[in-house]
């Protein structure tokens, strides 16, 4: 017999839409006895009904099922909202009015009712507040950085007369010894030192065949070798041991070369223009000597020839030695300086002495001459007194010239006198 598909029963042929609201099943009442039914079927639920009265009065009643609940009057439908996927967005619940704060709680209270998101105005205050103190923090801290105006220019000084010092030692190095100096180090030691690096580097890759036919790592020997040899026998040898790689080699040898005939070139350079540089030094120097000689020589015959003290006294040896050990003091210090490496301690102390006395005396120079004109202007003023007394005759205790008698005596002496006086 054929299988065929089964079929689906008739009661689900069709399928109707559920109903919006699902209740619980309630228990099914017996229905009333209809008049068609037949006697026995009558009795037999007649017999059921008294059972269950039996049942009733002697049990508990079973729970009562819920009631359905009261349709809702009727309301207006309003659109439902959905969201990006379909579902439905549930309404936004009403809020509940809130007590009207205190003013002690004003601040606390617009804080609490501010919108998601946004600062009330409080938040805002103390938000700028702490910015404003930390910009000032942050001043405070920059200016103890910078610290005092008149230190930081004194340092900048400083820097620069030591960047000035600096390049002058870097300018004489250069004809002392020019392969210390940081030229010949930045424009050709480390150039070479790279090439060589590099080379050095690339020959680690690389295997040397020997003459018994085994095979080594190169290494900087062989590079060395082979650019202390002539072209001809460097490439021959070259072939020999390096074989395929011979070029690259060859081309680390050319470029090493290159680089160190270069310094080579550098310093002879360097050499010949230093003995320029020092007979052109040496000459300069004289030419300095000479001139600061003449400059000496004339400013100090102009100065003894103006001023009487600088020059010897005939006939006074106490002034002309005085004179003498003060031009040997002079002329020691200026000779001498107390920076000098090779002195000892007890020659050092000596130097600074003698400066220290020299410049002592040429402070006082100014308020000594100072107090000569004084001295020599009240002696002046005195002389001047005594020759007018010189040019008098002395007089009695009575006034009158010596060999003079007085006329009289008394009041009419006096008299006479007067009158003498007044004619």
């Amino acid at each position: 017999m054929p299988v065929s598909a089964p079929q689906p029963p008739a009661a689900a042929s069709q399928v109707s839409a559920p109903s919006p609201a699902i209740k619980p099943a309630q228990a099914a009442a017996p229905a009333a006895p209809s008049s068609a039914q037949p006697p026995m079927a009558a009795q037999a639920l007649q017999s059921a009904k008294d059972k269950l009265a039996r049942l009733s009065s002697t049990s508990p009643a079973p729970p009562e099922p819920p009631k359905p609940s009261e349709p809702s009057s009727p309301t207006t439908p309003t659109e439902q909202k959905l969201d990006e996927d379909g579902e439905p967005i549930p309404a936004t619940p009403t809020p509940e009015p809130t007590a009207t704060p205190k003013p002690a709680d004003a601040k606390t209270a617009v804080a609490a009712t501010t919108d998601k998101g946004k600062k009330s105005k409080w938040q805002l205050l103390d938000q700028f507040k702490a910015r404003a103190l930390k910009a000032e923090a942050e001043a405070l801290e920059l200016r103890s950085k910078i610290g005092d105006p008149a230190t930081a220019e004194a340092a900048a000084n400083r820097a620069t007369a030591a960047e000035k010092r600096l390049a002058e030692l870097e300018e004489h190095i250069r004809y002392v010894d020019y392969s210390r100096s940081s030229e010949f180090a930045e424009k050709y030691q480390k150039p070479y030192e790279e090439a060589w690096t590099k080379a050095v580097n690339d020959l680690k890759e690389l295997s040397v065949t020997t003459a018994d036919g085994t095979t080594r790592a190169a290494t900087a020997q062989d590079l060395l070798h082979l650019a202390n040899l002539p072209l001809g026998e460097a490439r021959k040898l070259a072939n020999e041991v390096f074989g395929d790689a011979a070029d690259d080699v060859m081309a680390h040898r050319r470029r090493v070369k290159e680089l160190s005939e270069a310094q080579e070139k550098a310093l002879i350079d360097a050499k010949n223009n230093s003995k320029q540089w020092l007979e052109q030094s040496l000459s300069a120097s004289k030419k300095l000597a000479d001139e600061i000689k003449q400059l000496w020589t004339t400013e100090t015959a102009a100065k003894e020839a103006k001023y009487e003290f600088l020059k010897p006294k005939d006939g006074d040896d106490e002034w002309n030695e005085i004179l003498e050990r003060s031009t040997e003091l002079v002329e020691s210090a200026y000779a001498s300086n107390a920076r000098d490496p090779k002195l000892t301690p007890e020659q050092r102390a000596e130097v600074i002495r003698k400066h220290s006395a020299v410049h002592a005396r040429a402070r006082a120079y100014g308020p000594l001459r100072l107090e000569l004109k004084r001295l020599r202007a009240q002696l002046a003023e005195r002389d001047a007194k005594l020759k007018q007394y010189e040019g008098s005759e002395p007089t009695v205790g009575n006034g009158a010239p010596r060999g003079i008698a007085p006329t009289g005596s008394g009041i009419e002496g006096l008299k006479s006198r007067l009158a003498s006086q007044f004619r």
